[in-house]
Parts: structure tokens; C-alpha cells; sequence
């Protein structure tokens, strides 16, 4: 839990789903035993708390306020860590992605017809899991494993051969430094632990746009903040200090692997539970700093509370105000009022506005004094409490339009819904990426108006992101707008150079209402159409232009559309139109993607990777799909074991009991299999030969330097693991899952279905990411079933084909593997 600068406690889950009730009480008590869910309060009554708000929340986090007790949702899901800096910016982490940061709150994604990117983005300069520098020696497990190995007692390779350590693979507790005993550089800096490799990372944070990028401090290019040679020391937490320096909790403990990573013969002679009581706390101080007198702020009056939320120290400004919320005494709002107007630094005359809004004192007069400050960061508080505080405080709200900070500017893009405000916004901003997506999720009922403004407008249309942007207006007008609006944009659309990406655009939009392009205008929709087929058959035209055609042709109906695509499928075709080709044969209503089983020797492997996993998408295709491997035309290779998985697990019965009987499994458990490849441990691996086994079983969902998806667990952070527990992870994959790489199948009302993890959730849509490493938004509202597993991603199966020297050649590839850059 972290108290933040709102004023609310908020809590970090972990990316578990969690179902999490407020239980409103008049007083904290103690539990009943004899009566579940009763308490006894200190006046000696029992009572049973009255449950309010209940979230259901997964990939997210919560925070409640402590005065009323308020419970809500918050963007989040980092595993274990949660910090705020001074001006009040969420960064988080989880084991092999060390700092991310929060680039919006949850409440404002609220388009229903748009979905917003992951809130959560990774800000490492060198990579989520980056490259560390231990002084530890191997843990005295594996030092004793090695001598027994090399005298033959145990099975198993000698260790060294690969690198077993070196990258983040437990980062845990990111934490801002708020205080005022380092140096005065270090403010701001984020300190992260790695519990597993004895050492605590530092990271300069700086502003990069709306964005951040966190690198390692000049000095620090090749060594640690702090790193020990204790293998028991194992960092999970900090805390800012009310002396100005730094707390460290350290678990304090021999062992922090899974159990069954280690050897059965050693794992008997180890006590895994040494250490279970021995944790401890550090402090850790500069080599000039002298201990000040302790501060009582428990016992300071509440003149002296406001006074403190001046201090340079984030501890003291953080106790003060939960000190003020908690007296709830009136006599500090004037105090308060005076502060947010006469305070010198901007971060205390924050403090106050947020302490006036926990008092109920926040007035219009206050936020417009605020909007208005000197200071950046006051002016983007204003715009957002303004914001919680709407329609009243609309003026306050979109006077930050003008403001000259790009932050203050984004604010108001994500609070705003009015179209002509909205329309400014974006045309000053355009190229910032963050803009782009807040005006789009603000144009719930605006987007037609947007989209006819800006696209007749030439050079609006030649700047970076336009193009993205109009077509996600395009889809947006298409779903929501009136349907003349939508024709007028349709009309306007059609003079641009880039016609045919837009009219698909508003076809999207309007499939959402069951409706089509040829409904809306049949006269200039067959016009487009055949358009579309000049520019498909005209092998001069540019290939851009050629693969935008072809995918307007996937929204026709007549044969000549469905022929020009199947030409397409000739192998003198590059890949990507190939590509497209199929991906508009899937996306006809009449089956047409069967067609592309007759062409398939024609195809390059890429275009049959893409056409199997559009296959898998609609029932017919799947079905058209088992039905070819049944007759031969495709090859049971050109499978994946994830899409074998998907079709002898798929809703409809006759594709299910076709692919179950094709693709019959041996009924083996997987540890029969893991004992099966035991031997691949005593072999040496060939890297680049388990290379070319990466690319062809693994690419789609795991990254290895430049190469492959992030879909899965970078394989840089999975190396440390050492080749016992790779192989383990490869060949039962669902031994053990993380929460974020479990399984997720969404079936939408359109009849399509994808499998792949959760790459984040809002109230209005679902990020999945899928295999190939493409995240698909989906709006809820287009969602007719949404279902968890405890099934890994991974499917069994992977070693299908393989021998125990082509797994010793991948284990080699995957030991290593270097960190995406």
C-alpha cells in the first residue's frame, strides 16, 4: 500500500484477478470467530460490516479513500512494487520488466467505441530486463550440485557454459526517492531490487514528451548502486525515510528458487525454509550525513501539519496530509487556502488543493487560481481534480487547451469530449502518440465532425500519425455517429490519397451496428470497389497502395473482387500483399479463405503462418483448416503446437472431435516427458542450430534479442533459470504460470475467436495480446465470451519431433539468449 498524492491509499495487486469488497464499518475491530465476517468494534458491540462497492479486478490496481471509505479501480498491475513521485506520476514493476510507469488513470478510458493502449509502459533504456552486475557467487547449492556433477554422482551438465545470471529476473519493489539526506541528483532517481541477484539497481528518470525514459546514472554504467556478496541478502522493498534516507527490507534467506529447480538428491539435504525469520531492515545513508533531530509529526498541531506539507522531504508532506485527513479538523482549510496560493514550491501548493478536496472546501475560485499558476505541474492538478469535479468546472478544464505545457494539453484531451476543443488539441499535437489516443478516446459522439474538419484539410493529412489517427476517427464516426455524418465523412474520404484505408475505416465502424458500406451508399461503395480492383491487378502501382486495395476488397461481395485477391496468391506476389490477399479473403462473409488451401504450395511460409492463424479465427475456416490437413494439402508440420491446441480444444463440436481425431496425443503425463528429455541435460547444445529450432517453435510468442514476439517471458530473463528448469518450463508448461502469461479465450459476437494473455483491461475494453505478438483491442460490448484458464499460453506438445539433442541445441540458444534492446 502507498499513500498517494490524492490523498488515497492505493494498493498494488500483482496482476492477479482479484475480487476486492469494501466492507464499510464505523470502526476498525477485531474479527468474531464464532460469527464469520463480524467484527467486535471497541465499544465492545459485535457487528457485521455492510459490504458497498465491489470491483472484480485483473491486470489492475485499486485505492480507496480512507475518510469515506470510496473504493475504486486504478490503473496499475505491476507484481511488487507501486511508488509515486513528487508530482504525483505511478510507476510500477514485476519480475523481468523493472520500471514501467502509469500513463493515465483508469477512470478516463470511457469510449466505448475506442480502445485505449495499456496504460502501463516499460521506460527502461536498456530494455525491461536489463542487463545487471552481481558480485555474489553462485548460491552454495549450486556450487555443491556442480561438484557432484563433475565426480558423476548426479546427472547433469556442468554449469558455466551459458550465462546463468547477469539480467533482471526478480526485480521487486521500485521505489522513487523522495527524500532530502542524498545528494540533491539523486531525487527522483528510482531504486529497484533484484532479489535473486543480492543487489539493488539505481535509474535517472527524465521526461521524454508526455512519456519517460529511465537510464543508469553516469557513474553507475557498469556496476550497481549497491550490490553485496552475500547470497542471503535478498532486497524486495524500500521505503523513503522520515530522515531523508532510504529504508531497504531485505527477506534475508539461502534459498529464493522454486523447490523444484534444484536437484532431488541436494534439495533433501537443504533446509528450503532457512532464513524464514532472519528478515531485516537497512538504512542506508550518505558517508556525511548526521542524524537530525526526530520529527513528531503525530504531535504537531494542525498549523504545523500545513506547514510541514512544504517540506523537502516526500515522507513528512505525505504524513502531514494523511495526519490532516485523518484529524478532519476545519481549522486547517484557511491555512490550507492561504497555502495553495502564497506556498514557494509548486509540489506543497498541490498538497493543499488535494487536502481542500478531502475537506469538501475545494472551491471553483480555488481551481481557477490554480489553472493558472506559474508552476506546470499545479496547472495539470487543476485540470485534474477540475475534471472529477465536471460539468460544474468545465471552463477550468478546457482553459488548459491553450496551456503551453504538452502535459497540461494531455490532461485536458483525456477529460474533454467536446469536438471542437478536441479538434485543436489534436491539430497541434498531432505527432505525439499519447495525444493521438487521448482525443481519440474522447470522440465518444464527435468523431464524424472531427474526421470531416481534419481530412479535407492537405496538410493535416501529410504530418506523422495522421493517417492512424483519421482512420481510428473513421471507425469511431462509423460505430457512433448519425448516419449522415457518417456519409458526409465517407464523401470526404473519398478525395483523399488515402480513400480506401478510410472508407474500410467507417466499414468497421458501422459492422459494429450490423450495418455495411454498400447499405449506407451502394452507388459509391461499387465505385470504391472498383477502384479497388484497378489498383489490386495494376502490378505498377505502388505495393502500399496495392495492399491498401486489397484489403478493401475483403469487404466485398461480388466474385471479381474475390477472384482479384485469389490472384494474388501467386508466388511471383511479394509477402506482405500475399499476406494481405488472405487476410481480406478471411474477412469476406462467404468463405472465400478456403480458397487459399488450392494455392497453398504457392505460398511463402510467412503467408502460411498468417493464413493459419486467420483460419483459426471463424468456425468455417477452422473447420476448412482440419479438413485440408485431413486430405494432405496442408502439412500436419505447418501446425504449430498452439494451433493444434486451439482446434482439439475449439467451441464447436465438429472441429473439435475432426482435430482430437487427426491430431491424436499420447495420454502421457508430462512428467514422463520431462523424464523422457532428462538427457538433453548431459549433451552439448549446438546454439545457432537451436537457432533455427527458436525461429520455428518458440518465435511467435518469445523474444531473443531483435529476433521474435513479446508475447511470453523475454528469454534473456528466463536464461538465469539455468537448463533444468528451461526444460521443465518447455516440456510442462503449465507446471507453474504466472499470473500475467495465463491463458485468455475471447469469442466476439461477430462469431471470431482469439487466444492469447492479457495485455491490460479498462471498464470498456480488453487488450490480448495474441501469438505473433499483435495486442488486439477489443471493446466489451463486442465481447460474447471472455474465459480464463490455468492453462499456460504455451501448449504441451512443443518437443513434438524433436530428440534430446535438438533440445540440448535449443536449451543452449535459450542460455543465451541476450535482452531485447
Amino acid at each position: 500500500f502507498t499513500w498517494g498524492i490524492d490523498n488515497r491509499i492505493h494498493g498494488a495487486l500483482g496482476g492477479n484477478p482479484s475480487t476486492v469488497t469494501n466492507v464499510a464499518i464505523s470502526r476498525v475491530g477485531r474479527a468474531v470467530p464464532s460469527a464469520p465476517g463480524a467484527v467486535v468494534t471497541p465499544d465492545g458491540a459485535a457487528r457485521t460490516p455492510r459490504p458497498t462497492n465491489i470491483l472484480v479486478l485483473r491486470g489492475r490496481d485499486f485505492s480507496f479513500d480512507p475518510r469515506t471509505f470510496d473504493l475504486r479501480a486504478e490503473s496499475g498491475g505491476g507484481q511488487w512494487g507501486l511508488s509515486f513521485d513528487d508530482e504525483g506520476n505511478k510507476f510500477v514493476c514485476n519480475n523481468s520488466r523493472h520500471i514501467a510507469v502509469e500513463m493515465y488513470e483508469d477512470r478516463y478510458a470511457r469510449n466505448r467505441f475506442y480502445s485505449m493502449p495499456a496504460s502501463d509502459v516499460s521506460i527502461a533504456a536498456d530494455g525491461p530486463a536489463a542487463e545487471v552486475f552481481r558480485l555474489s557467487p553462485d548460491e552454495p547449492w549450486r556450487v555443491i550440485r556442480t561438484k557432484w556433477r563433475v565426480a558423476g554422482l548426479v546427472s547433469g551438465p556442468v554449469e558455466g557454459g551459458g550465462r546463468a545470471s547477469g539480467y533482471f529476473t526478480g526485480a521487486a519493489g521500485a521505489m522513487i526517492y523522495r527524500g532530502d539526506a542524498f545528494p540533491p541528483e539523486y531525487r527522483g532517481d528510482a531504486f529497484i531490487a533484484d532479489c535473486g541477484s543480492n543487489l539493488i539497481h539505481r535509474k535517472k528518470i527524465r521526461r521524454d514528451g508526455l512519456n519517460f525514459i529511465a537510464e543508469r546514472a553516469a557513474d553507475e554504467q557498469r556496476r550497481e548502486f549497491l550490490a553485496s556478496r552475500d547470497n542471503w541478502f535478498r532486497p524486495v522493498s524500500f521505503a523513503n525515510a522520515p530522515d531523508g534516507t532510504l529504508y531497504v527490507v531485505d527477506m534475508y534467506r539461502e534459498t529464493i528458487e522454486h523447490p523444484w529447480s534444484i536437484p532431488p538428491e541436494l534439495k533433501s539435504k537443504l533446509d528450503l525454509n532457512s532464513g524464514h525469520s532472519r528478515g531485516r531492515i537497512y538504512r542506508i545513508v550518505p558517508t556525511t550525513f548526521k542524524q537530525p533531530e526526530p520529527v513528531r509529526l503525530g504531535a504537531a498541531g494542525t498549523d504545523g501539519l500545513v506547514r510541514a506539507l512544504e517540506h523537502l522531504n516526500g515522507w513528512h508532506r505525505d504524513t502531514a496530509a494523511r495526519l490532516l485527513c485523518e484529524r478532519r479538523d476545519t481549522n486547517a482549510i484557511p491555512l490550507l487556502e492561504k497555502l495553495s496560493r502564497e506556498a514557494t514550491s509548486g509540489i506543497a501548493r498541490i498538497h493543499a488543493l488535494y487536502g481542500l478536496h478531502s475537506a469538501q472546501a475545494l472551491t471553483a475560485n480555488h481551481l481557477r487560481l490554480a489553472s493558472r499558476d506559474r508552476n506546470e505541474v499545479v496547472r495539470l492538478h487543476a485540470i485534474r481534480l477540475a475534471a472529477s469535479l465536471q460539468p460544474a468546472l468545465a471552463d477550468v478544464v478546457r482553459s488548459g487547451a491553450a496551456d503551453p505545457d504538452l502535459r497540461v494539453r494531455y490532461a485536458v484531451a483525456l477529460a474533454e469530449n467536446d469536438s471542437v476543443l478536441l479538434t485543436k488539441l489534436i491539430s497541434r499535437d498531432l505527432e505525439e502518440p499519447w495525444m493521438r489516443a487521448a482525443v481519440l478516446n474522447g470522440l465518444s459522439e464527435g468523431a464524424a465532425d472531427v474526421f470531416a474538419v481534419l481530412a479535407g484539410k492537405k496538410e493535416f493529412g501529410e504530418r506523422q500519425g495522421a493517417v492512424e489517427f483519421l482512420r481510428e476517427a473513421a471507425r469511431i464516426a462509423g460505430a457512433s455517429a448519425p448516419m449522415n455524418r457518417v456519409s458526409l465523412g465517407l464523401r470526404i474520404a473519398t478525395n483523399s490519397s488515402s480513400a480506401l484505408t478510410f472508407a474500410s475505416a467507417f466499414a468497421a465502424g458501422l459492422e459494429r451496428r450490423n450495418l455495411t458500406l454498400a447499405a449506407l451508399d451502394s452507388t459509391l461503395f461499387s465505385r470504391l470497389i472498383q477502384r479497388a480492383r484497378a489498383i489490386t491487378t495494376n502490378s505498377d502501382a505502388a505495393e502500399p497502395r496495392r495492399i491498401e486495395a486489397a484489403e478493401f476488397l475483403g469487404l466485398g461481395y461480388d466474385a471479381e473482387s474475390g477472384a482479384a485477391l485469389v490472384n494474388l496468391l501467386s508466388p511471383s506476389v511479394s509477402v506482405p500483399l500475399q499476406s494481405a490477399a488472405v487476410a481480406a479473403l478471411n474477412k469476406r462473409r462467404d468463405n472465400s479463405v478456403t480458397n487459399v488451401v488450392p494455392h497453398w504450395t504457392q505460398l511463402s511460409p510467412a503467408t502460411r503462418a498468417k493464413a493459419v492463424a486467420l483460419f483459426l479465427t471463424r468456425r468455417a475456416s477452422a473447420l476448412a483448416l482440419v479438413q485440408a490437413v485431413e486430405q494432405g494439402s496442408v502439412a500436419r508440420t505447418e501446425l504449430s503446437a498452439s494451433d493444434v491446441e486451439r482446434l482439439r480444444t475449439h467451441s464447436d463440436s465438429a472441429v473439435r472431435e475432426k482435430a482430437q481425431a487427426i491430431f491424436q496425443r499420447d495420454a502421457s503425463a508430462r512428467g514422463d516427458v520431462v523424464k523422457k528429455f532428462q538427457p538433453a541435460l548431459g549433451l552439448k547444445g549446438d546454439g545457432e542450430r537451436g537457432r533455427a529450432i527458436y525461429q520455428h517453435r518458440c518465435a511467435a510468442c518469445h523474444r531473443a534479442g531483435t529476433e521474435g514476439a513479446s508475447v511470453g517471458p523475454d528469454l534473456a530473463s528466463t536464461a538465469a533459470n539455468g537448463k533444468e528448469k528451461l526444460l521443465a518450463s518447455i516440456l510442462d508448461p503449465s507446471m507453474e504460470v504466472a499470473a500475467a502469461y495465463i491463458a485468455y479465450s475471447v469469442e466476439t459476437k461477430q462469431g471470431e475467436s482469439f487466444v492469447g494473455v492479457l495485455a491490460g483491461e479498462n471498464p470498456l475494453s480488453v487488450m490480448l495480446k495474441i501469438p505473433s505478438g499483435e495486442t488486439m483491442r477489443l471493446g466489451r460490448e463486442s465481447i460474447a465470451a471472455l474465459r480464463g484458464s490455468d492453462k499456460s499460453l504455451m501448449p504441451d506438445g512443443l518437443e513434438e519431433g524433436l530428440d534430446a539433442q535438438a533440445m540440448a541445441d535449443l536449451l543452449e540458444f535459450v542460455v543465451q539468449a541476450k535482452p531485447a534492446p
